[in-house]
């Protein structure tokens, strides 16, 4: 007796070798994670040379007399840089204080917010 689809590479045998263990794909997932914290961590410092680029390249183009494409970039550098300021103002909003100075403001305004 022989079996005659021993030969034969059907759906289910490409599913078995392309299939991955959990643990690899949690130890994806980690990896994922980490390049997204580190990219978070330095999202300001990448927005700034990407800003700083356009506006090399928009002063380029004026002294180059390449005026569409100038405009085009100084429009992408005040974009960069808008956003870069609302970065911050973000963070510094978003930022919480352990000091004991910042607790006692905060023990302030929750005594107040009582009354």
């Amino acid at each position: 007796m022989t079996n005659h689809n021993m030969g034969k590479i059907g759906p289910n045998s490409i599913l078995s070798i392309l299939s991955i263990s959990d643990s690899a794909k949690f130890n994806g997932f980690i990896h994922l994670l980490e390049i997204t914290i580190k990219v978070g961590k330095h999202f300001p410092l990448i927005i700034l040379s990407l800003t700083s680029l356009n506006l090399l390249l928009a002063a380029n183009d004026f002294f180059a007399n390449s005026i569409n494409f100038a405009i085009l970039n100084s429009m992408f550098a005040t974009g960069g840089f808008v956003s870069l300021v609302q970065l911050y103002q973000s963070r510094k909003a978003n930022s919480v204080g352990y000091g004991s100075n910042n607790l006692e403001i905060q023990t302030k305004q929750l005594e107040e917010f009582r009354r």
